[in-house]
């Protein structure tokens, strides 16, 4: 699974939110990197262009400049080394993160799906269309407790330009998304909390990409102490009922508690985890099932909130080597490595500094089998740069970052760039 050579970016924002990009050459050689911003039709109106060698990044400067005249954008970037990169979009206490988004990161497709959609929040979703020709864009609103269709609308989006839909269209759905596309398309989804006080980003996951749903997905953390846990799962087989067992396992991968659930078809389930599970400390959570499944976890405390999707090898987000484009001396910085294998993973984490790619850090740890393995911002010391994770079996790897005196909290899983 090589790391891709363009990444997408669908929105870059106007107006009172401002824009952080981040991308890194996770090559062997010097890198010819150059970025493209495009309108809402897929014109090109900015580009610029930098020459970066192996691991080190550079900070894209579109903010203010691909977005000067006052019309949000896209943003593709491009090399001829393999690259990675990140997204912060700010304002105020909400803070948006997202991957930069490729078919080899498992981001694109032509089926994405959406496990939560809440009309008690406020939603706004961007599909960007990465295909060669027009994208008709159907979407499909279930319930979260039926799972009957209660919602359905269309769109398009013209080749490399995008369609954005927000709560009036979608009207008062709580339940799961559907989107089915005649293009390959990227969907970037942000829910606003508590007044406008936080915000969560996510990525659409991908059901017809380059594998299908997963039927067992994990999260590597379920928190204990003040943090709470919200954790939906749903049953993405169209036809068939599913039967899914939940299980919850301590450090050294030993089972703690389990749980089990019949759903109808795109039925949701919300796993009882919270305050149960966690009673002696932090577990993970494995969700198998004898269909396709899909999941998001929210963890929160306070205003802030950390949101993932459920991993899996199939949603390219558990490997033997996990990169993180981003790491910051100035937040506080808590790493999960969960091993998914079936023998003992010998980790090893490598920091690297943002303008000189060179090692500034490395530690190494160990993770049992279904166990996990946890890094604190104290081990990767003052390192402003990036975070490379190579393991002897596969994992799934967990960021936390909190900043802004504990207000504001950011979540990311770790970018697979080998199985």
């Amino acid at each position: 699974m090589p790391a891709p050579s363009t990444i997408y970016f669908p929105q870059v924002a106007t107006a009172v939110w401002a824009d952080w990009i981040e991308v890194v050459n996770v090559g062997t050689e010097e890198a010819n990197v150059t970025a493209l911003a495009r309108d809402q039709n897929g014109n090109a109106i900015w580009s610029a262009s930098k020459r970066i060698v192996s691991f080190q990044c550079w900070l894209v400067p579109a903010e203010g400049q691909a977005d000067k005249k006052g019309v949000e954008v896209s943003l593709e970037v491009s090399a001829d080394q393999p690259i990675l990169g990140e997204r912060h979009c700010h304002h105020q206490s909400q803070v948006l993160d997202f991957p930069g988004a490729a078919v080899e990161l498992d981001s694109a497709g032509t089926k994405l799906f959406f496990p939560e959609i809440a009309s008690y929040i406020e939603d706004w979703i961007r599909f960007f269309n990465v295909g060669e020709a027009d994208a008709i864009i159907n979407l499909i609103g279930r319930d979260r407790s039926t799972g009957k269709v209660i919602q359905q609308l269309s769109g398009q989006a013209k080749p490399k330009g995008f369609w954005t839909v927000d709560d009036r269209q979608m009207g008062k759905l709580t339940g799961t998304l559907e989107v089915v596309s005649s293009q390959p398309i990227i969907g970037e989804r942000h829910s606003h909390y508590q007044g406008g006080k936080t915000a969560i980003g996510q990525l659409a996951q991908v059901t017809e990409g380059r594998e299908p749903a997963p039927s067992t997905i994990y999260f590597p953390q379920i928190a204990a102490g003040g943090w709470g846990d919200w954790v939906i799962v749903t049953n993405v087989n169209s036809h068939a009922q599913a039967n899914l067992n939940a299980l919850a396992r301590d450090i050294n991968g030993h089972m703690v508690w389990s749980g089990t659930k019949t759903l109808e078809p795109y039925q949701c389930w919300i796993v009882p985890v919270d305050g149960v599970a966690d009673k002696k400390g932090d577990v993970s959570l494995e969700v198998s099932s004898d269909h396709g499944v899909l999941g998001e976890r929210h963890c929160h405390n306070g205003s802030q909130i950390l949101s993932f999707a459920g991993a899996s090898p199939n949603l390219g987000s558990v490997g033997t080597r996990l990169f993180f484009p981003e790491i910051y001396s100035g937040a506080h910085d808590f790493f999960r490595f969960f091993n998914t294998g079936e023998a003992d993973a010998l980790i090893t984490v490598v920091a690297r500094d943002r303008n000189s790619a060179r090692v500034v850090h490395q530690i190494q740890g160990r993770a049992t089998p279904k166990g996990f393995w946890t890094v604190p911002d104290k081990s990767i010391k003052s390192a402003t740069g990036t975070l490379e994770v190579i393991s002897t079996q596969p994992v799934a790897g967990e960021r936390h970052m909190h900043y802004q005196g504990g207000k504001t909290a950011i979540s990311q899983l770790g970018q697979v760039i080998a199985l």
